[in-house]
Formats: C-alpha cells, sequence, structure tokens
C-alpha cells in the first residue's frame, strides 16, 4: 500500500515535515488557495442564497493535476494538513473539492515540531465547516462590497479604485485623525523648574513647581501666561527652600505577556522598523521551517496569527526551567493569567520559540538577519514573559518656598527581573536625589521658566494603527497587515516619515463613503460584523443569514447615493449650452462637469450630496474685468481667482508666507537687498528688486554646506545674447542660460552636459 499523502500549503512546510515523518508519508504542497472566486465577474448568486461559484486559480492548474496524480486511486489515504485558522480550513475544504476526496483527514497543528506532528497524525478530525462557512462568509460579503461599490466610485470619483469592508474604516480613522489635528488649537501653559542641591553638595537635582500650600494638595498650580510665571519668579526672589516631606516608594512593574499577531507587527514596526507585510513574511519562515545545518529543517517558531496568549504546559514548563537553570531561582516569575479579549481563539498559543532552550545566537549562523532580528525578539519576550516582575525603588520630597511647593522625585531599579532579557522601554532610573530630611533647607541654583503648548493627537504609524483596529474589533489577526498594505497600495494613504497621511484621493472617497455609506464606515458595525463571523465559526449562526443581513442594508444605502448623486443632473452647460451637467468627483472633491468633456471644460465644486459649492467672494476686484474675486482651490492648492471665469482667466496664487528681508546687498545688482521667499520647491533667496533684477539663489544645505553657486562662462547664449552658466543639478554638471527659467537655452528645455575631469 502506497504511503499516506500529506498535502501542506508550502515547500517549505513540506520540507520540514519531511523530515520528521521520512519515508512513512509523501509530503506535497499545494502552493495556497487552489481554488477562489473568480476576478471578472460577481460570481455570487444573491436569488439562490448567496452561493458562490469557485474556479481553479489559474496559476495552480499544475499544481493540482499534480496532486491529482499523487492521489491516484482512492484507497490512499489523504491528510490534509493546511494551517490551524479560517484560511487553512478553507484551503484543506477547497483541495477536498477539487480533488474529490470523500475520505480526507484533516490535522492541525500549531508548531511545525516532530512531537506536535506526531499528536495530530495520532488524532484526525473531520473538515470542521463551521471555519469554512465564517471564511466564506467573509469572502463573499467583501466581494459584494467590492463589485457593488467600486463601480459606483469608479463613476464618481475616479476609475479604477476601489471599496473594501474593513480597509474604509481604516481609511476613515486616518481621515478623521487628520480632521482632528487641523481642527485643533493649541493651548499655551508654563512650567517653573528650579535646580536644587544639599548645602555644601555637589548633587544637583531639579523639581516642579506644582502647587500653592495655602490651597491644599489637590490644587494643582496652573500656570497660563508669561505674565503669571514671571510673576511666580518675582514671588520667590529672596525665598528660603525647606523640604517639608520626604516619601519613599516600592514600585513592580510586570513583564509584558508572549506576543500575538498584533503585538509583534507592533513592536516589530516600532523596534526593528519593520512593515507589517514584512513582518508576517519573517514569521511565516521561521514557523515554516528553517534549516539549521545537519539539524536539517525545523519550524523556530509557532504558528504566528493568533489573538491568543495560552501557553501549552510543556512550553511553559520548559522555559521555567531554562530561567531556573541559567539566571537562578530569583527570576523565575510566578504562573501568570493573561486576560484575553472575548473573541481571542482559546485553542491557539500565543506566538513563541518551539524551543525555549534554542537561543537566538545558536541559531544565528542559520538565519538572515531580518530573520534572527525577529527571532531574537519572539525569543527575548516569550522568556521574559515567564519571569519575575522589575522592582523600582523611589523617593519623592516637597521643597517649599513661601507659599509655593517644589516637587522632585527620584527613582532607581533595584531588581531587573524580566529586564535581564527584555530591552527597557524606559531610563528613568537616571534622575537620584540625596538623602533629604525634613525641615532641612535647601541651595537654589537657578529657576527655569519654559513655554509649552498643548500638541494635536499624533498621526498613525502603521503599529499604532494596528493597535487601534484591534482596540476596536476590526478585523482578525490574518488581515490587520493586508488593511495596512491595501490602503496605501490603493492611493487613499500615504506614508510620510513613517506616519500615514491621507491623501486628497482618500479624503475625497472617504467623504463620499461617510456621506452615503455611513454604517459600512462605522466602527461599531465593522466590529459586530467581525464577532458574526467567529459566531458562524463557533456553529452559533448560518452564514447565509448573516450574508443576506449584510446585503440588504447594502443595496438599499447604494440605491440612496445613486439617487442622492445622478450621473445626469438634468441641467444645462451654462458654458456651451449643448451639453448636460454631470455630477462626478476628483481626487480634489465632487464637480459638476459637462458631458460634452474634453470639448466642454466646464466644471463647478459641489458638496457630496450635489449641491453647489460656490467659491466664497472677496470685496476686492478682478484689475481685468471688475468682477469680484473669489478663493479658489485648485490641483496645485488655493488661489484667488475671477468670478467671471471662463469669460475672464485672471488668477493670482496668494503667497503664505511674507518675503523676510536677509540684510545682505543683492550681488548681482548691488542696490536692493536679499530676502527669503518660499516658492514651490522650497525656500530660496531672490533679489528685493525682482522684476527689474531677477537674481536667485538656493538656500545652504541641511549640513551647513554652502550649495555650489553657478559659475559664469566666457560665451553667451545662442537664444538670447547673455552670458551662459555652468549649474550643478540632480544629474551632475550641466549649461544653462543666466536668465534661466526665462530663457531656456542653449536646447530649449533641455541642457546640454559638461564633462568634467
Amino acid at each position: 500500500m502506497a504511503a499516506s499523502l500529506i498535502i501542506v500549503e508550502s515547500p517549505a512546510k513540506a520540507r520540514t515535515l519531511k523530515r520528521f515523518l521520512g519515508d512513512s508519508y509523501d509530503v506535497r504542497a499545494s502552493m495556497g488557495h487552489v481554488r477562489d472566486l473568480p476576478e471578472k465577474t460577481l460570481s455570487v448568486d444573491v436569488d439562490a442564497g448567496f452561493k458562490p461559484t469557485y474556479e481553479v486559480v489559474e496559476s495552480r492548474r499544475k499544481t493540482l493535476g499534480e496532486l491529482k496524480t499523487a492521489v491516484g486511486g482512492r484507497n490512499r489515504e489523504v491528510i490534509l494538513a493546511s494551517d490551524p485558522d479560517r484560511e487553512g480550513e478553507a484551503i484543506a475544504w477547497h483541495l477536498s473539492e477539487a480533488l474529490h476526496l470523500r475520505n480526507a483527514k484533516r490535522i492541525v497543528f500549531h508548531e511545525i515540531t516532530a512531537d506536535a506532528v506526531r499528536r495530530a497524525l495520532e488524532s484526525p478530525r473531520d473538515i470542521d465547516m463551521n471555519l469554512v462557512n465564517a471564511q466564506q462568509a467573509r469572502r463573499i460579503v467583501d466581494r459584494l462590497v467590492g463589485y457593488r461599490l467600486s463601480p459606483f466610485l469608479w463613476s464618481k470619483v475616479q476609475k479604477g479604485i476601489s471599496a473594501g469592508r474593513v480597509q474604509s474604516v481604516a481609511l476613515r480613522l486616518v481621515v478623521d485623525r487628520e480632521q482632528e489635528i487641523r481642527a485643533f488649537l493649541p493651548t499655551e501653559s508654563w512650567t517653573l523648574d528650579a535646580t536644587f542641591s544639599k548645602s555644601g553638595d555637589d548633587l544637583r537635582f531639579k523639581g516642579r513647581l506644582v502647587l500653592r500650600a495655602s490651597e491644599g494638595e489637590k490644587s494643582k498650580l496652573e500656570v497660563g501666561t508669561q505674565a503669571a510665571v514671571d510673576a511666580l519668579v518675582k514671588e520667590l526672589e529672596g525665598a528660603t527652600y525647606r523640604v517639608v516631606d520626604i516619601e519613599e516608594k516600592r514600585r513592580t512593574k510586570s513583564s509584558p505577556p508572549p506576543y500575538i499577531t498584533s503585538t509583534l507587527q507592533q513592536d516589530a514596526s516600532s523596534r526593528l522598523r519593520y512593515a507589517p507585510n514584512r513582518t508576517m513574511r519573517i514569521a511565516q519562515s521561521l514557523y515554516e521551517g528553517v534549516v539549521l545545518g545537519a539539524q536539517g529543517s525545523t519550524g523556530l517558531i509557532t504558528y504566528m496569527r493568533t489573538d491568543s496568549t495560552n501557553i501549552a504546559a510543556e512550553a511553559d514548563g520548559k522555559v521555567r526551567g531554562w530561567i531556573k537553570s541559567e539566571l537562578g531561582d530569583k527570576y523565575l516569575g510566578r504562573p501568570r493569567t493573561d486576560k484575553a479579549r472575548a473573541s481571542a481563539q482559546e485553542a491557539h498559543e500565543a506566538i513563541r520559540p518551539t524551543d525555549p532552550t534554542r537561543r537566538p545566537e545558536s541559531v544565528r549562523q542559520y538565519l538572515k538577519e531580518d530573520e534572527y532580528r525577529l527571532y531574537e525578539m519572539i525569543w527575548r519576550r516569550f522568556v521574559a514573559s515567564r519571569m519575575a516582575d522589575a522592582v523600582y525603588t523611589g523617593n519623592q520630597a516637597e521643597i517649599q518656598a513661601g507659599d509655593l511647593v517644589f516637587r522632585a522625585s527620584g527613582v532607581r531599579l533595584t531588581f531587573d527581573g524580566f529586564y535581564k532579557v527584555w530591552e527597557r522601554d524606559e531610563r528613568d532610573d537616571e534622575a537620584q536625589l540625596p538623602q533629604l530630611a525634613p525641615g532641612e533647607v535647601l541651595e537654589q541654583h537657578g529657576l527655569e521658566p519654559e513655554q509649552h503648548f498643548t500638541q494635536p493627537p499624533p498621526r498613525y504609524s502603521e503599529a499604532t494603527l494596528i493597535k487601534e483596529l484591534e482596540e476596536r474589533g476590526i478585523g482578525r489577526p490574518s488581515t490587520y497587515a493586508s488593511i495596512v498594505t491595501v490602503i496605501q497600495a490603493r492611493g487613499y494613504v500615504e506614508q510620510r516619515e513613517r506616519r500615514l497621511h491621507p491623501t486628497q484621493l482618500g479624503e475625497t472617497v472617504n467623504q463620499v463613503m461617510v456621506a452615503h455609506f455611513g454604517s459600512i464606515v462605522d466602527d461599531k458595525y465593522t466590529a459586530a460584523m467581525e464577532d458574526k463571523l467567529d459566531d458562524i465559526e463557533k456553529g452559533g449562526l448560518e452564514w447565509a443569514t448573516i450574508v443576506g443581513g449584510f446585503y440588504g442594508p447594502l443595496e438599499r444605502m447604494l440605491s440612496a447615493a445613486n439617487e442622492a448623486m445622478p450621473a445626469e443632473t438634468g441641467e444645462e452647460c451654462p458654458e456651451c449650452h449643448e451639453g448636460q451637467l454631470v455630477l462626478k468627483a476628483s481626487r480634489f472633491g465632487a464637480f459638476k462637469g459637462c458631458s460634452r468633456y474634453p470639448k466642454c471644460k466646464y466644471r463647478q465644486a459641489v458638496t457630496p450630496t450635489g449641491e453647489a459649492a460656490a467659491p466664497a467672494l472677496l470685496e476686492e476686484k478682478c484689475p481685468l474685468c471688475d468682477r469680484p474675486l473669489q478663493n479658489r482651490k485648485g490641483r496645485y492648492g488655493e488661489f484667488v481667482g475671477c468670478s467671471g471665469y471662463p469669460e475672464c482667466r485672471y488668477i493670482r496664487r496668494e503667497e503664505k508666507d511674507e518675503p523676510k528681508p536677509t540684510g545682505q546687498t543683492c550681488p548681482q545688482c548691488g542696490k536692493h537687498q536679499l530676502v527669503e521667499r518660499k516658492g514651490r520647491f522650497g525656500t530660496f533667496f531672490a533679489c528685493a528688486g525682482y522684476p527689474e533684477c531677477n537674481y536667485r539663489a538656493n538656500p545652504p544645505r541641511k549640513d551647513g554646506k554652502p550649495r555650489a553657486e553657478p559659475k559664469l562662462l566666457d560665451e553667451p547664449c545662442p537664444i538670447c545674447g547673455k552670458p551662459m552658466v555652468e549649474r550643478r543639478g540632480r544629474f551632475g554638471t550641466f549649461k544653462s542660460c543666466s536668465d534661466y527659467p526665462r530663457c531656456k537655452g542653449p536646447q530649449g528645455a533641455k541642457k546640454t552636459p559638461v564633462t568634467t575631469v
């Protein structure tokens, strides 16, 4: 009888299992999903209970053919060993359907080790259709959203864009945060610090003014203006600073729990600067197996898509034994019970090393650098989670001067505990207080008033957005990385200095979605849908009922949106009088445009509901036609234009910053001084006598070094006759006219490269 056939997803996983199982089993890889909904059609029969129509993925036809050959006759035992989650269960079911398997066995394991695989083979089960139906429900709901909403957005915003059930909520979070930042008004406040020392002691420490003694302990002293802080400084002139109270405290800090998917992605982003998708790719390779020399392919971590902090008793005992033998009893922590969220899959484990005694440095030679760094972080986090608390000893002193009370504090780490293996996030033991006694008079070495302003909420990073999604119950471990990736890939969000900024396209899409599909972009509604999918997985709900309950409201919202934003407005174009006005939207906002575009380019800005949004008229008159000017917004930003457009095309771009005098004389004309201006490409210096003198120069580089000034050449420009200059650009040295950009010689916009030796 032929050896049993085990089918897994990837070749790496197959290699690792083959090492454990030898020739007893034939291990093959399906390369992921072999069937899916076709891309070019909806493939969901709404009238037949949302029945999906699947087809073989084109790139998997050859693999599926090889698997059919490997299955052979009906007598061969087939074991499906895809990943232990909804997606893995769906892969197993699709394989069973595509290969026409009737008695296939299903095994699951959360780590790819010999013991875990052996235990799984000893207890096979049938395919769990509850898990499959939960995956199908998610897939069908997402397909309905994509196929019903995307065409609507194509017609109203921009062709080729898309909407998604969860990605739209993530986009709304980013846009809402941006709007909070724009609306934020800073509030001024002041602090007053004093530097102290004991009489004759060199150790100095700082205290901060916190309250007035006469107003009581609960009354915090608020200082809102410089005048108020100046009055306090004056009040302290000649004061005696006396210690009135000393308090010593002992506090502990518990170790963090082992990683789940979201916390792994967050820490990898903040500590290693890995994008969530990159983190999951690396974790996948560590899970599926890495070749460790003579040991062969070995899985180094447990399954990386999990929301449970549970740890198997065997692994817990093993790591505790390692801590006790390597670090000592005092570093061994008490058994812990981490509170999991309600939807957490308790059957799963946290992300941990498969062998806690396998230290990162022992396998470093076999790992790529990013694999090593991620494995080290997972190993340290897991070991730390089983270690003792860190212990801090702190003291706090209250120092009174007249009616004003300063507070100084110091803290030091007295027992490192889990910090023995886990890098500390803070260094709060650097401030130390000397031994002080109540009634002791201190020397004061200076007062430091400092102005502060309240700060707007920070923009999301990839890590903090994932944290926010998790806290709101949006998405699941298998989707966090793809959510954050897709809103950037669609051009709705861009990353600048590791912070997420909505693009104009993203804000327009969000504006339309909020106005017409409010429940779809509502975080509570989306979280409730995730809970319903979890209930399907547990067997508590029918998947078709949930899909139907989602589809009905979606159709009603879509119908209402089409009525509110019809393609045809029934209005005649006021410019050409031949076409009809059509309601559309662009990355710059909603507008009405002529149906004869591009022959007629008339357009008028409107609100997302279709109402005209006429630009505000100004009291200033147009210098060309005497009509009122108005504020407008175009692709290059805000500007002032004539209200008589398109008959009058006068525009004036507003300078956001007045020119700043530099005090230097212009080197070209010698009459006017240089001023600092801001242009489209940044700051530059120019002659205040422009346009009489067109001198301009770039500011020094960021490193402080002067920029190369154009070198005057002894040859005339062949176009205007003015001297040629040698300049340096981003692609090297080139020649151009000294009167550039008014003259683009010597060869139009092209510049002649200069060869330098």
